[in-house]
């Protein structure tokens, strides 16, 4: 057969089923969005944990009260029941962490007020403490005295000291 006949034979079958032919297509397309949708969603997580692993570096180690991901807005009330981290417990971390370059600790709390003699704020302010360690591993510098970190990389830096 040459490949003009074969051309016509499968123009005239597909003529003759066209709905077998149509719903033919349909399954295949169906099929090629299925296999790419879920690709996708099995890639997006491994690329967010690649990305939230990567903020820190290699061989650094962080330990804080509330996760560092939020997977929406009522996280907050779901961690707000776990203990406090104590010195003790990082310390001890810190020792059984042999292989790792860096091991920092984060504390924060949420709703505080702060009081200086008379004066006191709003009850909505944060209050965060940490190891140094943990500034190095969030990817701050030591700049006049201050800790800076570079916000949104548009080349301003935000100190606190």
């Amino acid at each position: 057969m040459r490949i003009s006949e074969i051309i016509k034979v499968a123009i005239s079958s597909l003529n003759t089923n066209k709905l077998r032919s149509a719903l033919t297509i349909l399954g295949i397309i169906v099929g090629i969005f299925s296999i790419i949708a879920i690709s996708t969603i099995v890639e997006m997580p491994q690329v967010s944990i690649k990305e939230g692993i990567s903020l820190l570096g290699q061989n650094t180690f962080q330990i804080q009260r509330f996760p560092v991901f939020s997977n929406g807005p009522n996280d907050r009330e779901k961690f707000r029941n776990r203990p406090d981290i104590t010195l003790e417990e990082y310390f001890r971390l810190k020792e059984k962490l042999i292989e790792a370059k860096s091991v920092g600790a984060e504390q924060c709390n949420f709703g505080k007020m702060l009081k200086n003699g008379n004066r006191e704020t709003n009850p909505n302010i944060q209050v965060a403490g940490c190891t140094p360690e943990a500034l190095l591993n969030d990817g701050w510098l030591q700049i006049a005295g201050y800790w800076c970190t570079r916000t949104s990389g548009l080349g301003v830096w935000t100190k606190s000291g």
